[in-house]
């Protein structure tokens, strides 16, 4: 790990959730706005797929809920609904055998 990336996690660990709320934004927009078009999406699925597990930690079967209610209006007017197929990306899934949130 090199000493700019071990500096910035000491830094960061510093900082109120809300100077991360604002200092993660102001890096995504720098980001995305750098990124080719064409990596963007690549990109986002990632960042999701890789930390999303990590932010659902210790949160309920309730909390989870209300978070999924609460994201869904918003995510329903940034893309296209008429061609999502919702069906289609549920057809092979198979969902873990106990929740994460009944894990200990």
């Amino acid at each position: 790990m090199s000493l700019k990336t071990q500096l910035t996690r000491q830094f960061v660990r510093r900082l109120s959730p809300q100077d991360v709320l604002d200092l993660a934004g102001e890096a995504v927009r720098e980001w995305m706005a750098r990124m080719p078009v064409d990596e963007r999406a690549a990109f986002l699925s990632r960042l999701v797929e890789e930390n999303l597990s990590a932010a659902l930690q210790g949160l309920g079967r309730e909390e989870r809920a209300t978070l999924m209610n609460n994201l869904l209006p918003l995510l329903a007017r940034h893309f296209p609904l008429e061609d999502i197929d919702i069906l289609g990306a549920f057809a092979d899934f198979k969902g873990p055998q106990t929740p994460d949130w009944e894990r200990s």
